[in-house]
């Protein structure tokens, strides 16, 4: 198993790549690929006695965060992430890992490895936080206008990841809505309502409101672009306000402060279950190849487990049960076709 990773793409690369693909390669003993300046990358590889299974491929140009995305793929064609995207599809490497330009990691991943056949549009995905297990949300930023057909392709995909990279037996499926009554929202999510509620190899268990996200009510949660991406920037902001105001709540006594240390546990566990770097990156599904996309503020850890992510995905033939299960959807809701 080789996995590439952009090692010149998040906020403080290379080290966090180097750092989390030496830890990915001792845990789970899979090949890691590191793509970036070799001036760079050596030195920084060279710290740790033991490297284990990691290699460098020498590319000499960078996509920074503010590059436009369309513009810098058509024009660095030695940047890290195309040589990185280009050795999946040359066989070179399993799957892809980058903490970069999320807008350049998305065209080129479909102007090198292409869409799988009968996807329309490739979609991100993530865990979000509930009471109970992570709900995969999806889509996340990708698509901000999205018809019926491409949240009925949606909720296929994130129920195959769902099922097969995150072993979730049967996962329910949910559309994020305003209301749980078929007649609420848009007419767009009226069509995927009853789409949905007739294809019986999708166990959709309806329109939820994000209370019921929160509470667990699906495994799988659909919704657009744009509402996706405003869910998860909000779940992390609250997440880093309630954080904060504990904080400071715990610091106003000395009562308090002992209270604190008490409940330190509880404090610990509740940052790991909201900590990004304790999931496995967002996965874009729906290219022909596994692509994982990390924050840029990823931590050494946080790279280590998007490794660790795609490695998943790729031993369980996520791509290839896409590709079943889009033909199923075909076969079972042509009118979506039309």
């Amino acid at each position: 198993m080789r996995i590439a990773v952009d090692a010149m793409g998040s906020d403080r690369a290379p080290y966090m790549e180097v750092h989390g693909a030496v830890l990915a390669s001792m845990a789970t003993g899979v090949e890691v690929i590191l793509v970036g300046d070799e001036g760079e990358l050596k030195p920084t590889l060279a710290a740790y006695r033991k490297p284990h299974r990691v290699s460098i491929q020498h590319a000499s140009e960078v996509i920074g965060m503010h590059d436009h995305p369309v513009r810098a793929v058509r024009n660095k064609k030695d940047a890290s992430l195309l040589v990185a995207m280009n050795l999946v599809k040359e066989g070179k490497a399993d799957g892809l890992v980058s903490a970069g330009n999320t807008g350049a990691v998305m065209v080129a991943a479909r102007r090198v490895l292409r869409p799988i056949k009968g996807v329309a549009r490739s979609a991100i995905c993530q865990e979000i936080p509930t009471t109970k297990t992570p709900a995969l949300c999806l889509d996340l930023g990708a698509n901000v206008d999205c018809t019926a057909r491409f949240l009925c392709e949606f909720a296929e995909m994130g129920m195959v990841y769902s099922q097969h990279a995150l072993g979730v037996e049967n996962p329910r499926v949910g559309l994020l809505n305003i209301g749980e009554e078929q007649v609420k929202g848009s007419e767009v999510l009226k069509t995927v309502y009853a789409s949905l509620s007739a294809i019986d190899h999708i166990n959709f268990v309806g329109n939820i409101e994000p209370s019921a996200l929160y509470e667990g009510a699906a495994d799988v949660v659909v919704c657009d672009g744009l509402i996706g991406n405003l869910v998860l920037k909000t779940s992390e902001a609250v997440a880093s306000l309630v954080s904060t105001l504990i904080k400071r709540e715990l610091r106003a006594g000395l009562i308090t402060k002992i209270g604190a240390l008490i409940s330190m546990k509880a404090f610990r566990s509740l940052k790991r279950r909201t900590d990004p770097n304790e999931q496995t990156g967002a996965p874009l599904l729906g290219v022909n190849g596994t692509v994982i996309i990390c924050h840029g503020a990823s931590s050494a850890k946080g790279i280590m487990n998007a490794i660790y992510g795609a490695s998943r995905a790729v031993e369980t033939g996520v791509d290839d049960h896409i590709r079943e299960g889009i033909q199923k959807l075909r076969d079972t809701a042509p009118g979506l076709w039309d």
